[in-house]
């Protein structure tokens, strides 16, 4: 197991605030406002699931590098396996974060389409 340093502002609580902010974020940029379909909610939050465990990925890889080490090659054999799975387990364990965030997007989405969907009824009943 690597380690990388002790925790800081700077190496954990820096990149976790900018997780949870795209957490908050990327989700409005990915779901149509006015949407009356639950598969398009879920297709924009799963989506956003992915594009933050990448920026969680890329978050690791810039901190090593900005400690002076290679990212990827911490070896002195260059096999980038080891080092590639450290940095998806930091990513990974970052969601205890940023997925309790989203679930709750999640849940305002689908109210928001429930909200529309009634209206629609009530609309069409008058």
């Amino acid at each position: 197991m690597f380690v990388i340093d002790s925790v800081g502002f700077w190496n954990t609580g820096a990149p976790l605030v900018v997780l949870a902010i795209l957490a908050m974020l990327l989700p409005r940029m990915l779901v149509e406002r006015e949407t009356r379909s639950h598969g398009k909610v879920a297709t924009g939050i799963l989506l956003s699931a992915l594009i933050l465990f990448a920026v969680a990925c890329g978050l690791s890889l810039l901190l090593v590098y900005l400690r002076g080490a290679h990212a990827l090659a911490f070896g002195s054999d260059g096999r980038t396996g080891p080092p590639l799975q450290m940095h998806l387990r930091l990513a990974a364990m970052t969601a205890i974060v940023w997925v309790p965030i989203l679930g709750l997007v999640w849940f305002g989405h689908a109210q928001g389409v429930e909200a529309r969907r009634g209206q629609d009824i009530a609309a069409r009943e008058r």
